[in-house]
């Protein structure tokens, strides 16, 4: 039987290493534990645990696990084992649970929060000496893309591993590491994958990469409930599943972490290191070094298997925004690794048929890889992290800024959302305690917080607030990631730390409601507040009849006067269909639920600027709003505009699919949301259908790629670009192709520009200059229309990231947004998607405006 059993192994082996044969059999699916782990024995595992096959009724790999069923086994496994314990961290949107596991012996889980609170002095710089016997926290990170699906099978094979061996080696281990298993960062995305493929699994299984089991369709299992990349989310946190998760990692603040991912099923495997041109300049050099150290444990652990992979090509360790680059931030080693995707059971492919459970296969052995690297540097990893924390500060003391201030008295929305994101991330904050002018801006005591850079945690302050470190391009993701620019945060750099209070530890209760008399004329809101939308939306879906002033007005409120800026809302208490009290009610709950003040004003004469009565004092209407979401359209970008709407606002909004444009009657909505995507497949009778209902009165808002397909369409004035000097092609290296094609992208830069704050698509907005994010090469040219360019890329821009110079002057002096007046409506054009990555706030306020007065933009537009 062991003579059979090898025969088929290497018959097996042959169609997964793609042997050369001339008629292959169908693929070995159902795998043995030995095939997953050939250097343990069988006799190892303790009876008492388990196996995933026993425990879900198939084998790892012949069929795709339901989230809830991994779930299911890894609280099955706390049950029975003393060396795991499972805890739920908080739920999905889709309300699918979010865990953490840890796995570690049973001694050190009996005294599991001791060891947790001496690892937290392994991170403060000035804690004692590290004691011998300290734990190195490994952290196994899986599936923050859900249709990335060998990761998630291959948590359950790692716990299994983990739980039920008794080998010396995982003994070892686990006397002397504490394993944190996130099993599945992404379980809605996940999941929507998972029930793809089985729903499209035959047997036997297709190979064909065209067969419908390998092409899902949209918007796929990549991203979460709101078509949200998690995995550029850790920087930003504007997703729950990002803020558990975060919770998670600061109780542990793993020594070496892995973000296991797929990539495309033509290639093999990849780990770090990364190319140096990747590297961050706020990190010290030691971290890359660790990663070349901590790479022979996985190159190890796949030769010992025989699979192919490949190191330091793509990929980079230069932003905070990702799974395995966050570590890096925190005095751990991050490391991305990558698996080719059989996005199916088998799919054929230039190395031969991809199987599943080989997939599954090598992302569990560089799981315990990671475990057994870590183990064996455990003593370099953990001073590595103390060293860290305390170059943090010494770095923060040299920086050119010895402090950072923010806050704005009229936007106190925008001053406790950086507040809440400096807590999620455990930064050290302050209240200020003096009055700053700087940069133009004046601070104030009680409206203004300090971020000191001498701190631990000092290079992330530096993500947050400062310009991002020049790169010489090439980066695999995002060049440009500064929080601040994309909150268009008022915030400075300071020379010296000035005068603070005690540490802020927790968000201080928001003042909202409505302050002053009982017998209110009117209610006026401030639009500037972060959080004022959320209040019009609340109003207009209780029909309550809400003005926006198109200019600036001064009235008496309690205790003094208060200038109210354009777009302030103005809720007279005549002329609504509640009566005085139910409106006082109302106003007062949805201001107070916003964290926003809603002043009562006693009379509608105003003592400067316009009268509450002025036709500059417009009413709002409760937009029917449509996006656009379907096949061909970029989810993301649709997502950021759904999540603005359903999460911050809470305002309804219909999905269409791109199909129904030319189907249904568009005169239900007054917004539609054209995001970037692919629109060549819509028809001419779509096309016409839009064109219609703009000038019938409708708003479109297009943005990046569907706002030149827009212009190509003629739902809005093309205007005649500029003949760009034409050279002839340079003659280049073929060796160097991936290099100078890798810095020839624009991938999400911070472009300065200027914009009329005057013009209600830009109301909120409280000075000209601003960041826009640059994350295509779609630019708008201006249109005769004078008042309709409302955004302008500045003619010689400060660029925040990396921009080759060509697109540096292709962008330069561009319009980003306009206004197009077309008939009784209009076309909103934004250049790139305005609440891009749902943390782009400046502009996408922008959004908001395009959508909710929509009919008051044009020139000409409708009152």
């Amino acid at each position: 039987m062991k003579n059979a059993t090898k025969t088929a192994r290497r018959a097996a082996a042959a169609v997964l290493f793609g042997a050369a044969v001339i008629a292959a059999p169908a693929p070995v699916l159902a795998q043995s534990l030995d095939y997953y782990f050939p250097q343990a024995a069988v006799a190892d595992f303790d009876p008492a645990i388990p196996t995933p096959e026993a425990f879900l009724g198939y084998p790892v790999g012949t069929h795709f696990t339901r989230h809830d069923q991994i779930i299911a086994y890894l609280r099955e496994l706390a049950r029975l084992s003393d060396r795991v314990s499972f805890e739920e961290i908080g739920r999905s949107y889709e309300n699918r649970t979010l865990s953490s596991v840890v796995i570690s012996s049973a001694a050190n889980q009996a005294r599991i929060d001791q060891i947790q609170r001496a690892h937290a002095e392994v991170a403060n710089p000035n804690g004692g000496a590290l004691s011998p016997d300290q734990p190195v926290v490994v952290g196994l990170f899986y599936s923050v893309h859900g249709n990335e699906t060998s990761s998630g099978e291959a948590a359950l094979l790692t716990a299994y591993y983990l739980a039920a061996s008794r080998s010396p080696e995982v003994l070892d281990w686990l006397d002397k590491a504490v394993i944190v298993i996130d099993p599945s960062q992404n379980p809605d995305g996940r999941d929507r994958a998972t029930n793809w493929h089985n729903a499209w699994h035959s047997n036997p299984p297709s190979s064909d990469p065209q067969d419908k089991e390998h092409v899902e369709a949209w918007p796929a299992g990549r991203t979460n409930h709101y078509f949200t990349d998690l995995n550029r989310d850790w920087l930003a946190v504007t997703q729950r599943e990002t803020r558990a998760k975060l919770e998670a990692f600061h109780r542990w603040k793993p020594n070496f972490q892995i973000d296991f991912h797929e990539m495309g099923a033509g290639s093999t495997y990849y780990f770090e290191p990364s190319p140096s041109s990747m590297e961050s300049p706020l990190l010290p050099k030691a971290a890359y070094e660790w990663n070349v150290t901590l790479a022979k444990y996985h190159a190890q652990a796949l030769d010992g298997i025989g699979s192919l992979y490949y190191t330091r090509e793509v990929f980079d360790n230069f932003s905070p925004v990702y799974g395995s680059t966050y570590p890096d931030f925190h005095g751990g080693i991050g490391v991305t690794v990558e698996q080719a995707s059989s996005r199916g059971l088998v799919q054929d492919t230039a190395n031969g048929p991809l199987t599943f459970p080989f997939t599954v296969r090598n992302q569990a052995n560089v799981g315990l890889a990671t475990v057994r690297g870590a183990v064996a540097e455990r003593a370099g990893l953990l001073q590595f992290q103390r060293d860290f924390f305390r170059s943090a500060i010494e770095q923060g003391r040299r920086n050119a800024s010895q402090a950072y201030v923010f806050g704005d008295a009229a936007n106190a929305g925008l001053t406790g959302q950086t507040l809440d994101l400096l807590l999620a991330h455990r930064i050290q904050v302050y209240p200020l305690n003096e009055r700053i002018t700087q940069d133009g801006r004046t601070y104030e005591p009680g409206t203004a917080y300090v971020v000191p850079s001498a701190q631990p945690q000092f290079r992330l302050i530096h993500s947050i607030f400062d310009k991002t470190p020049p790169t010489n391009g090439g980066v695999y993701g995002s060049t440009s990631y500064s929080v601040a620019l994309a909150y268009n945060l008022g915030s400075s750099g300071l020379r010296r730390v000035p005068a603070y209070g005690g540490a802020v530890t927790a968000l201080p209760a928001a003042r909202g409601g409505i302050s002053g008399p009982d017998n209110a004329y009117a209610y006026a809101i401030d639009w500037r507040d972060l959080n004022a939308p959320q209040v019009l939306s609340s109003l207009l879906q209780q029909g309550v009849r809400v003005r926006s002033a198109f200019e600036p007005f001064t009235s008496r409120t309690q205790g003094g006067q208060t200038e109210f800026q354009r777009g302030s809302l103005v809720i007279t208490a005549n002329g609504q269909s509640l009566d005085a009290a139910a409106l006082r009610q109302a106003v007062d709950k949805a201001s107070r639920d916003a964290g926003v003040v809603a002043h009562a004003l006693s009379t509608g004469q105003s003592v400067s600027g316009v009268d509450l009565g002025s036709d500059n004092v417009k009413i709002v209407r409760a937009p029917r709003i449509a996006l656009v979401a379907g096949e061909g359209v970029n989810a993301t970008e649709i997502g950021s505009t759904w999540f603005a709407l359903s999460e911050r606002l809470k305002y309804p909004a219909t999905r269409l699919d791109p199909q129904q444009l030319g189907r249904v009657s568009l005169d239900n909505y007054d917004s539609i949301v054209l995001s970037g995507g692919r629109y060549e497949n819509l028809g001419q009778p779509a096309i016409d259908a839009l064109k219609a209902w703009v000038r019938r009165g409708g708003s479109l808002v297009a943005f990046g790629t569907a706002a030149r397909w827009a212009q190509a369409n003629g739902l809005a004035p093309q205007a005649e670009r500029e003949e760009r000097e034409r050279s002839a092609p340079d003659r280049r290296d073929y060796a160097d192709r991936q290099s100078v094609q890798g810095e020839q992208r624009t991938s999400g830069n911070a472009l300065s520009a200027d914009a009329d704050i005057s013009h209600p698509l830009a109301f909120g907005l409280t000075r000209r200059d601003l960041f826009v994010n640059k994350e295509t090469d779609v630019t708008l040219t201006p249109v005769a229309d004078p008042f309709a360019n409302v955004i302008h890329i500045d003619a010689n821009p400060q660029v925040n990231g990396y921009l080759p110079e060509s697109l540096r002057k292709a962008a330069s002096g561009t319009v980003w947004a306009q206004v197009n007046p077309v008939g009784s409506g209009n076309v909103v054009l934004f250049a790139d998607d305005p609440a891009h990555r749902k943390y782009w706030l400046g502009t996408e306020r922008l959004l908001i405006n395009s959508l909710f007065l929509g009919n008051h933009l044009s020139t000409s537009g409708r009152r």
